[in-house]
């Protein structure tokens, strides 16, 4: 008589092949000891009847976990989760914030196929205006009014990516008595262009939704009493690194003291599309003042380096001046993909799937962390696990002990304050390597 299987059939949430999300299902619970090592897995046949999917996905979701490691057939007897150790055995990069993989050997195939009729080598051949080609440009703004309502083709610059859209702006501001106010644990990416071009950063008091409108308005007043300019960079939507979001009420308040005391705004909503749906931005606010920035390497792949950069329209022929001294705009061959995907709806159907991800992930780490009562867990791809820096020293290094790398500890701009804290990104790795590493981190805690 066959054993009976003790697991409780399931598909794990996301927008994979279902052969994918059976498999992790069932990974997923192996990792968290719901299924015992030796444990007999559910009949082919009664699977595929029991979850309603056709036989030939589980037979490949069988395949996988085999070629995983993580089970193995009996001839005559059926599928065993295997004995094995679940440690983690190779290395798990939560260190760099990237979307998951959404894109398919097809698709991209397909896409890199129909360049041959979609650029002539005339174009190909000459260099494009700094601003980007309209034509793009006009494509992509209409795409991007589901993020921002104020979006516009006439003030957007295409960049090589975001940071470089940032890199743009802050050389425009090199002054001595430019002053940058941002979080008190600041977007790490500021930080290095910052230093490299000689600007000063000032920390600003948070808390569980980012910036305080009290330190700012106190802020800028001892600021302002030093002859100094004014300049705020704010993440309001998942804050790189804490994941923090501002409510639309904070960003109104902020808002309305950045008008009233004239501080120009740098906003990088790179995590727009991870927002409510009734996301509001600076740039709907203050568009006089705000250099808005965003991604597509975030909200569609890292491999299409897009950066959007939508600024005052008195500032448009300095930033350009810029784009043609680093020779730094956008890949026309970057630019081109990112038009046929927008044109198409296939960028619509990535940023669909994507966010499905992140909510996926969002829960798995949820789950994970659900007695340690100050994980910040956003809506993004990354998370944060706020500590003395000591202790994030000590986390970091434990962490990279057990073969899984996380980001730097976190470094407060305010003297007087030892808040520190470690970023995890769920993005990169498999559903399957981000469980594991987020339980052997959450043991490492206690």
């Amino acid at each position: 008589m066959l054993l009976k299987s003790p697991w409780e059939p399931r598909l794990a949430k996301g927008n994979e092949p279902i052969y994918h999300r059976l498999a992790a299902a069932i990974a997923e619970d192996l990792i968290s000891g719901k299924i015992p090592p030796g444990a007999r897995l559910p009949a082919q046949r009664d699977l595929s009847y029991r979850l309603s999917v056709g036989l030939g996905t589980v037979t490949k979701a069988y395949a996988l976990l085999e070629r995983q490691g993580l089970a193995s057939s009996v001839h005559g007897c059926g599928m065993f989760a295997t004995g094995q150790n679940l440690a983690i055995t190779e290395t798990i990069d939560l260190s760099v914030n990237v979307p998951p993989n959404i894109l398919s050997d097809r698709l991209l195939s397909g896409t890199l196929a129909t360049l041959a009729s979609a650029i002539d080598a005339k174009t190909f051949g000459a260099y494009a205006p700094p601003q980007g080609d309209l034509q793009h440009r006009l494509a992509l703004a209409g795409w991007l009014q589901r993020y921002s309502a104020s979006v516009d083709a006439e003030r957007m610059i295409l960049c090589n990516g975001g940071q470089q859209a940032l890199c743009v702006v802050l050389a425009t501001m090199v002054a001595p008595d430019v002053c940058i106010m941002t979080d008190d644990l600041p977007f790490p990416g500021l930080r290095r262009i910052a230093g490299l071009l000689g600007l000063e950063l000032l920390g600003l008091g948070t808390d569980h939704e980012g910036i305080l409108p009290s330190a700012l308005d106190r802020t800028a007043c001892e600021v302002a009493a030093k002859k100094k300019r004014l300049v705020l960079f704010t993440n309001p939507t998942a804050q790189n690194p804490t994941g923090k979001t501002m409510s639309r009420s904070r960003l109104r308040d902020i808002a309305g003291i950045c008008k009233h005391r004239d501080i120009l705004i740098i906003e990088d909503d790179v995590y727009s599309a991870f927002s409510a749906p009734d996301h509001l931005c600076f740039l709907d606010l203050a568009p006089e003042r705000t250099y808005y920035i965003s991604s597509l390497a975030k909200i569609l792949t890292p491999g299409l380096r897009i950066g959007i950069l939508i600024a005052p329209s008195n500032q448009l022929d300095e930033l350009a001046h810029v784009i043609r001294a680093q020779g730094s705009g956008a890949s026309p061959i970057a630019s081109v993909v990112m038009h046929r995907w927008v044109v198409d709806g296939v960028a619509s159907h990535i940023a669909s799937m994507t966010y499905s991800e992140a909510v996926a992930r969002n829960e798995l780490a949820a789950s994970v962390f659900a007695s340690i009562t100050d994980a910040w867990i956003g809506n993004g791809f990354h998370m944060f696990l706020p500590m003395r820096h000591s202790a994030a020293v000590a986390l970091a290094d434990a962490a990279r002990e057990n073969r899984i790398l996380v980001t730097e500890p976190a470094l407060s701009l305010l003297t007087e304050s030892d808040q520190s804290g470690i970023r995890l990104c769920l993005g990169a790795p498999t559903r399957v390597e981000l469980s594991a590493a987020l339980r052997k981190i959450a043991t490492l805690l206690i």
